[in-house]
Formats: C-alpha cells, sequence, structure tokens
C-alpha cells in the first residue's frame, strides 16, 4: 500500500476518480437505513462535492489531504482540518468496498490522527446507522457524544477522541 499525500495523491487521479470512489462507498454505507428523497439527495451531493473538498484540502495549510493505492488502485481516502475554532476534525474517511476489512482503512486513519496530532482532541461526525463505521472508530479513542446534536439532513453523530499524549502509536507498517 502507497500513501500519497495533498498534490502528489492529486497528481495519480485520472478525472472523475474521486467520485467514483465516493460514490461506491456512500453507496456501501450511506443507504442502509430507509432514507427519504431528502436524505438521499443529501447523500448525492457528498459525492459531488467529494473532488471539490478533496482538492481544497491538498492546497490548505489547514487540511490535509491523504490518498491510499494498492498497487495502482485508488483504495480510499481522507480528509483531516485543523479549524481555528472548532479544533481538529477528522473530516472524511472513503474507502473503497472493494477494500473494506483490508488494513487501507486502518492506514487512512493512522495517517490522518498523524497529520492532527495525537496528543489533541479530534472529532468527527459519522452517520448514527453505520455501525460498522462506529465500531471502527471506537477501537481509535472515539466515543459518541450523546450531548452534541448535528443538522445533517441524514442522522449523525459527532465523535469525540480525547487528547492524550500517551495515546498508543499505531503498528510500523511497511509501504510499497
Amino acid at each position: 500500500m502507497k500513501l500519497l499525500q495533498n498534490q502528489a495523491a492529486l497528481a495519480r487521479f485520472a478525472p472523475g476518480a474521486i467520485e467514483a470512489l465516493t460514490e461506491a462507498a456512500t453507496n456501501a454505507t450511506f443507504y442502509a437505513a430507509p432514507l427519504t428523497s431528502e436524505q438521499i439527495a443529501a447523500n448525492k451531493r457528498v459525492v459531488a462535492m467529494s473532488a471539490r473538498v478533496c482538492e481544497e484540502a491538498a492546497a490548505s495549510v489547514d487540511h490535509c489531504f491523504i490518498a491510499a493505492f494498492i498497487d495502482s488502485r485508488f483504495a480510499g481516502f481522507v480528509v483531516a482540518a485543523r479549524h481555528a475554532t472548532h479544533g481538529h476534525e477528522l473530516d472524511w474517511l472513503m474507502v473503497h468496498p472493494d477494500f473494506h476489512g483490508s488494513p487501507v482503512s486502518r492506514a487512512l486513519m493512522d495517517a490522518g490522527l498523524d497529520w492532527l496530532g495525537r496528543d489533541k482532541p479530534i472529532w468527527l461526525t459519522v452517520i448514527q446507522f453505520n455501525a460498522r463505521a462506529i465500531r471502527f472508530y471506537e477501537k481509535f479513542g472515539f466515543a459518541v457524544d450523546r450531548d452534541t446534536k448535528t443538522a445533517h439532513t441524514v442522522p449523525h453523530h459527532i465523535m469525540r477522541r480525547p487528547a492524550e499524549a500517551s495515546w498508543p502509536a499505531p503498528p510500523s507498517t511497511s509501504s510499497g
């Protein structure tokens, strides 16, 4: 697996690759519950905006875009953000369903946490019915914040991970 960051990652993409991966990932994980037409439209907006979000993150000093490749195949991406007023956010984590259950998600999560700073409090949003994603984030020390509500059309939870200087470092992995 190879992880590339920002402009180096963007240089590897054919037009439409980010949208195609985002569509595959959202189709596999964002439609598990009966959705209204408004919620389906909101999910489609996620796909439509994905390339722009990644491009803007790659060009920003306060954001980071990291893409994972298995051989030459685009497997997933993460966008992390350092907000001045809202703290550190793991903003997007999208993995093609062909790579669910593989090391791709963990590698992207570790890269995002490393960029944000493992000694900082970090938050993210997750679709409420995406139990698999919630369990995955819990493995990294995130917990659902039941007191914070979101205004998403599709119901989301905020999950938070406290700052812990002693938080375990990820296991070493080889890339190539």
